[in-house]
């Protein structure tokens, strides 16, 4: 019998990503804040859901000593482009004043959404704030984001599969990869 993936791999039109690729890039993002961040106590902001395998995934490879906080956000409410409004679920009792702050999202797109986040733990007065994203799309930005680390550049296409989704589907692929168009509902 074959897992149960299969079948949802081939609603993909291409894999854009292979799970070894993305293993190995995030190997290569944690060793570089490992270096960088060696001897701090971090605190991670991760956005939640898209970005959930690539925050397990960079953690587990970081060794420094971690807080973590999750939040969830969206500009897209369901479908494939971005409705310009951000919506989010901040955690109460969340205080990143003198923290050195790692706000990790899935993907950087139009900038709506980590321009809020950020802008949001900014107020707080961080020690310092560094963005890093497992994806980063080719396009004109609606607002900019400082961002230190990008785990892949890709081009401006709906991407599932590693976390992240389509109405709710497709989370749970290994891969990162493009629907086929007319793929489901």
């Amino acid at each position: 019998m074959s897992p149960p993936v299969t079948g949802v791999i081939q609603d993909l039109e291409r894999v854009l990503l292979t799970p070894a690729q993305i293993s190995v890039r995030i190997s290569e993002m944690a060793a570089r804040l490992n270096a960088e961040l060696a001897g701090k106590v971090v605190t991670v902001v991760a956005l939640m859901d898209g970005a959930l395998f690539f925050v397990a995934d960079l953690l587990r490879q970081l060794e420094m000593p971690v807080r973590m906080h999750t939040l969830s956000a969206s500009s897209y409410q369901g479908g494939t482009a971005t409705t310009g409004e951000v919506k989010v679920n901040w955690p109460a009792g969340v205080d990143l004043r003198d923290q050195d702050v790692l706000l990790l999202d899935d993907i950087l797109d139009t900038g709506l959404t980590l321009s809020v986040i950020s802008e949001r733990i900014r107020v707080q007065q961080p020690a310092s704030l560094r963005t890093c994203v497992l994806l980063s799309k080719r396009r004109e930005r609606l607002r900019e984001v400082p961002l230190k680390d990008a785990g892949f550049e890709i081009d401006d296409e709906f991407v599932v599969g590693y976390g992240m989704d389509y109405q709710g589907r497709f989370r749970n692929l290994p891969c990162i990869g493009i629907l086929n168009p007319g793929q489901p509902s």
